[in-house]
């Protein structure tokens, strides 16, 4: 059975993280932000602290927690239901608004 190198697994992990998130420019800041993030704390572990690479690897993505729940997080910090319910209720507001003038100009002007 082959080895799947760091960068395979760390991808794969990045991957999982980002199929919960729905919009691609923050998918990619997510990503880069998470990948620096791994390297990071793999770097700061096998320096510091004295683990073997794979072990660091190990300890760095079990730090972050299961993927799919870390992608749910993200996506719910950026979109939040509420925010998304205060913004179509806006959109309603000013569309009622604008049907509104567009009704005053069209029949009570001669």
């Amino acid at each position: 059975m082959r080895r799947v190198s760091s960068d395979e697994r760390i991808a794969r992990y990045l991957d999982q993280v980002c199929h919960q998130l729905l919009w691609p420019p923050y998918r990619a800041r997510v990503r880069r932000e998470l990948a620096d993030h791994i390297l990071s704390h793999v770097e700061y572990l096998t320096q510091q602290r004295g683990f073997a690479p794979d072990e660091a690897l190990d300890a760095a993505l079990q730090a972050l927690g299961s993927p799919e729940e870390l992608g749910r997080s993200l996506r719910r910090a950026r979109f939040p239901l509420s925010y998304l319910f205060c913004l179509l209720l806006t959109c309603i507001v000013w569309a009622g608004i604008a049907a509104c003038a567009a009704y005053l100009l069209l029949y009570l002007l001669p």
